[in-house]
């Protein structure tokens, strides 16, 4: 009998010790609300500059008229359960309204109208459009669709919203949905450094001379810094130790967020500084915008009083006192559900990237995770700087064998290395295609922009129409001490205008 009772007040004391650990990791991982907003605010502006970028090039990238038409959509790249409303035509007036589409609800996201709906609308075009071409992605795209992922799970309607002011929102936020994010961030960066391995990393310091290196990615502040070798080693090893101490920083049980404050700004001027030297696109700012919602109550108080604004009031100082361990409904029980598998399925798949973890999931698993887009790999500048630099040059020749410079608009074809490489691509998105095509598992892509190069001049020109381009990739390799080999000259393709 006393053992009985004993085994009772072992289970009850275990049941109410384990109610305590879970409530203090709620109240350490609760998110401010304002953060939140803010953080919904800023992934709705990325989409549409995006938006407007990519469609400057709406024919060329998302139409059978351009470089990468429909029928060739499940050729190369493509995934089980990965899915696109952008190939269902491969007419621009399709692709126009879906981007347009895309717009309004990223709109609608931006000023927080029915911002549920919105974030789930916003996230399904976001995987359609990245599905349609993916040559032209990068990995900046993989954490804005994580993020819109678990803006549906996030109560980041309730400030800054139209949402707000119609109808009172709940001030409850998921634990697991607040962990699911704070995983996601620190993820980023603590894979990107996992994967890391190179000397030019851990040994020898060099890793930000190699990437400055790179003139097809340097941009001027990246020539100015370049001219310090001491400089850059010292941000060499900035860089790595910034991105090992971020995850702690973001993990750690915090109350008041003072160490998820530090890792923000480590998070600010770690991209400031990538975007400043570098050219990649919205790379550094998405993940800024990914890592406002790690800002914390005390600092938006201040901000908020500054400011003067009344949006300060009882719902901001109860906000982070309703999170509590309650009956649960069956609704939660489903998205609880959700985010213990993407939190799970994403650390597998972060961890099968290290060479030391040897599991990775089946094939059966795969399939939603294409369906959704959950995949993810954090490997920038991983294992090793890319060394390979060079730029293109287009050698046209008309009906009668005379020479063209396509780029340079030039009856003299020059060969010379442009003053400013990075400057031959009009976004991010042609940078990315180009350095796609540099490398030779993806010589598909060749002769497809090769012949939309001389089809787009022959329209543009039709006074000066070339009847065949030879495709060239003037390749150097990188070396230390600011040398470079001998440039090589490469003939990716030869095409005709048919």
């Amino acid at each position: 009998m006393k053992s009985r009772s004993q085994a009772c007040f072992f289970y009850f004391y275990t049941i109410y010790q384990l109610k305590k650990i879970l409530f203090y990791l709620s109240k350490s991982y609760t998110l401010d609300l304002r953060a939140l907003a803010l953080m919904r605010i800023g992934i709705a502006l990325i989409i549409i500059a995006d938006l407007l970028i990519r469609g400057s090039d709406l024919s060329a990238h998302y139409t059978d008229a351009g470089l990468w038409p429909t029928n060739l959509i499940h050729t190369f790249g493509w995934k089980a359960g990965n899915w696109s409303l952008h190939e269902l035509s491969g007419s621009y007036a399709w692709a126009l309204f879906l981007f347009c589409l895309h717009f309004v609800f990223a709109l609608f996201l931006l000023f927080g109208y029915r911002t549920k709906l919105a974030t789930l609308l916003v996230w399904l075009l976001t995987i359609s459009l990245h599905n349609r071409n993916l040559f032209v992605q990068q990995s900046g795209d993989d954490l804005l669709r994580l993020l819109l992922f678990w803006g549906l799970f996030l109560p980041w309607n309730a400030f800054y919203s139209l949402d707000s002011k119609k109808q009172a929102i709940p001030l409850k936020q998921n634990t697991l949905a607040n962990i699911g994010y704070l995983l996601l961030i620190a993820s980023v960066y603590f894979f990107t450094v996992s994967l890391k391995t190179s000397a030019e990393w851990r040994a020898e310091g060099s890793a930000i001379y190699y990437a400055l290196s790179l003139e097809q990615l340097r941009l001027p502040a990246g020539d100015l810094l370049y001219q310090y070798p001491t400089l850059m080693k010292l941000f060499t090893w900035f860089v790595f130790y910034t991105e090992l101490s971020i995850p702690l920083l973001i993990l750690w049980p915090s109350k008041k967020g003072k160490l998820r404050l530090i890792a923000f700004v480590l998070i600010l001027i770690l991209h400031i500084g990538i975007g400043l030297t570098l050219y990649v696109g919205l790379f550094y700012i998405i993940n800024i915008v990914g890592g406002l919602a790690l800002l914390p109550k005390h600092v938006l108080d201040k901000v908020e009083s500054k400011l003067n604004t009344s949006s300060r009031s009882a719902r901001v100082k109860k906000q982070t006192l309703v999170l509590s361990i309650k009956k649960t409904s069956p609704i939660r029980y489903i998205t609880n559900g959700i985010c213990i598998f993407v939190i799970i399925i994403s650390i597998i798949i972060n961890l099968s990237a290290v060479n030391w973890f040897g599991y990775e999931l089946r094939k059966e698993i795969w399939y939603p995770v294409n369906v959704f887009r959950l995949d993810q790999y954090w490997g920038m500048f991983s294992p090793s700087i890319l060394k390979k630099d060079g730029w293109f040059v287009y050698h046209g020749m008309d009906s009668i064998g005379r020479q063209w410079d396509l780029y340079r608009n030039n009856e003299y074809v020059n060969y010379k290395k442009p003053e400013h490489i990075v400057k031959m691509y009009k976004s991010d998105r042609w940078r990315k295609l180009a350095e796609n095509m540099q490398n030779d598992n993806y010589t598909f892509l060749r002769p497809l922009y090769c012949r939309y190069i001389i089809r787009e001049w022959n329209i543009k020109h039709p006074n000066k129409k070339m009847n065949m381009l030879n495709f060239f990739y003037m390749e150097k390799q990188n070396l230390p001490d600011y040398k470079s080999s001998e440039v090589k000259k490469n003939l990716f393709c030869v095409c005709n205008d048919n």
